[in-house]
């Protein structure tokens, strides 16, 4: 019988990251945070700033960046 993970759905849980670039709407579902809360990590004086590209006014952010970015905060 196969165990069934909350992290089932998550694309980052793979280990695979597309090229494709996420909205902050995207990022902040997967997270399962606020967008509050990942504009807060895309300034430029956070201390656990999330790698993004600003295009225009939009933030977009790389899975695979992010991904290394999330096992950078990885503890345990």
């Amino acid at each position: 019988m196969k165990s069934e993970s909350p992290f089932d759905d998550d694309p980052f849980a793979s280990g695979e990251a597309s090229d494709e670039l996420l909205t902050i709407d995207e990022l902040a579902a997967i997270l399962k945070v606020q967008r509050s809360w990942i504009y807060l990590h895309t300034r430029k004086r956070s201390k656990t700033a999330i790698p993004h590209v600003k295009i225009g006014k939009y933030l977009r952010f790389s899975e695979a960046d992010v991904r290394r970015f999330l096992n950078r905060l990885r503890r345990g």
